[in-house]
């Protein structure tokens, strides 16, 4: 990185570092000062100082990370300074409380977007558009091969998915955070006899609700019920083991990702059926925040960008820099 910008942003072993702020952005390993865009755990470190945050974050944070964790939060609608660096909080429409982070320091205005979609989703605030000098700007999902269809689409196709075999029992495995509220929400109109949830995502449906989030409050799964042929039933990833479902008698497994665009990677899943739904920007969502954002440099992030990269040079003379880690 050019040596004007090396000294306020920086990629270092632990993550993304604020050398004037003394801060790091979503460590990947405890810090004295944390600034987190959002909840999933690949984008939290446990044993932090102290954690910022959004105030939704802070409240799925203490759920997931411990109740005694020390957290400061800060709505959208306000900012504020750590060390002479001006900080403000924007919506990536990825999860509840999920944030851009934007920081202001001598002439320099970076933003980082962390992980983001621009679907519509009722369950978090969608993503807002920021202009900027310098852009992170994640990279998940920077191949031309994923393009999203209407999440209707897809919710669609989940439902005759169950209906189609009213003798089975149907299981999708979806993140317990984020994914499983925003399939709720879209399902709640749908024609599916009933809606079961593991315990995992029942506590974080609950964190929902109380924050607002007009979600149904479907039944936990439990040994009580013998019946769930015809059901529906979510349940994260980790449970998809013979010795755990084998209680549901004669059953079929699908997988909600964005990565079962992938054939060969759906095939090789052990799931039944794909269904790619994705709470992350798909390959022209990557290319219009790019192009919005009008950063004069930009920087790619959790992901391989280098296709997208050189598409960007090439078709929309835009330059990726490298964000190497500072050993």
């Amino acid at each position: 990185m050019e040596k004007q910008n090396k000294n306020l942003i920086s990629k270092e072993n632990g993550g993304i570092f604020c050398s004037h702020g003394d801060f790091w952005i979503d460590p990947a390993r405890p810090v004295k000062r944390a600034l987190i865009t959002h909840a999933h755990f690949d984008h939290v470190s446990f044993g932090c100082e102290e954690y910022i945050c959004s105030p939704e974050t802070s409240v799925l944070l203490k759920e997931r990370v411990g109740k005694k964790i020390k957290v400061k939060s800060y709505g959208y609608d306000e900012s504020f300074k750590i060390n002479g660096i001006k900080i403000s909080f924007y919506p990536s429409g990825h999860i509840l409380g999920s944030s851009q982070i934007k920081l202001l320091g001598g002439n320099e205005k970076w933003l980082i977007t962390g992980d983001f979609k621009r679907q519509v989703d009722e369950t978090c605030l969608n993503y807002q558009e920021v202009k900027t000098d310098f852009l992170i700007c994640e990279s998940t999902f920077a191949l031309p091969i994923f393009n999203w269809d209407s999440t209707n689409k897809i919710v669609n196709q989940i439902v005759e998915w169950v209906n189609k075999s009213p003798h089975m029992t149907s299981i999708l495995f979806c993140y317990s955070l984020g994914k499983a509220q925003r399939l709720l929400n879209e399902l709640k109109n749908k024609n599916i006899k009933n809606i079961y949830v593991h315990s995992n995502i029942k506590k974080i449906n609950d964190i929902y609700i109380d924050q607002g989030i007009n979600l149904e409050d479907v039944a936990k799964i439990n040994s009580g019920i013998k019946d769930f042929k015809g059901s529906l039933l979510l349940m994260p990833p980790s449970q998809n083991k013979f010795n755990l479902l084998k209680r549901f008698g004669d059953y079929q497994t699908a997988f909600a990702s964005g990565w079962m665009l992938i054939r060969a990677l759906k095939n090789r899943s052990g799931y039944d059926k794909g269904f790619a739904i994705s709470d992350h920007a798909d390959w022209n969502g990557l290319i219009k925040t790019i192009k919005n954002s009008e950063a004069k440099k930009i920087f790619l992030d959790h992901g391989d960008g280098e296709t997208l990269a050189k598409y960007l040079s090439i078709e929309e003379n835009i330059e990726i820099e490298s964000f190497q880690t500072k050993q």
